[in-house]
């Protein structure tokens, strides 16, 4: 069981190779699209794929202006982020390369006395690529 992998050893990187150093949370998920086919004779429905979606989000800490930054001032901007997993623990490393991301929203201003700033975004992305994977 130590081979599980722990979330501390994961990691973003934008497109220009520099780690988001405070991230805490990301995810990247593919949702399809799937046709329901009916057959004669058949009294459950098969599915066919049909295409997919890609959503995500991510939260990090505060640390400066720049993503957001970035973010509001290109909102139609696409970008690429590789997600990393690389737990020294586990049996090898993991990283997928989100292609074509785009924001849905970006947070200007916030903050609560007391409390870490942490910022939430969420995304769509045109594509995907495993760059390694763990066997």
């Amino acid at each position: 069981m130590n081979e599980v992998i722990n979330g501390l050893y994961g990691f973003v990187y934008d497109e220009n190779g520099k780690e988001l150093s405070t991230t805490q949370e990301f995810e990247a998920t593919v949702e399809f699209e799937k046709e329901s086919i009916r057959v004669p004779g058949k009294f459950m429905a098969s599915q066919k794929v049909m295409g997919g979606e890609g959503s995500g989000s991510m939260m990090f800490l505060k640390v400066d202006s720049r993503l957001q930054r970035k973010i509001a001032e290109n909102p139609v901007g696409k970008y690429n982020y590789i997600s990393k997993l690389k737990d020294p623990t586990s049996r090898g490393e993991e990283a997928v390369m989100l292609i074509g991301v785009s924001f849905d929203s970006v947070p200007i201003a916030g903050h609560s006395v007391g409390e870490l700033v942490e910022v939430e975004l969420d995304f769509t992305f045109d594509n995907y690529k495993y760059l390694k994977s763990i066997n």
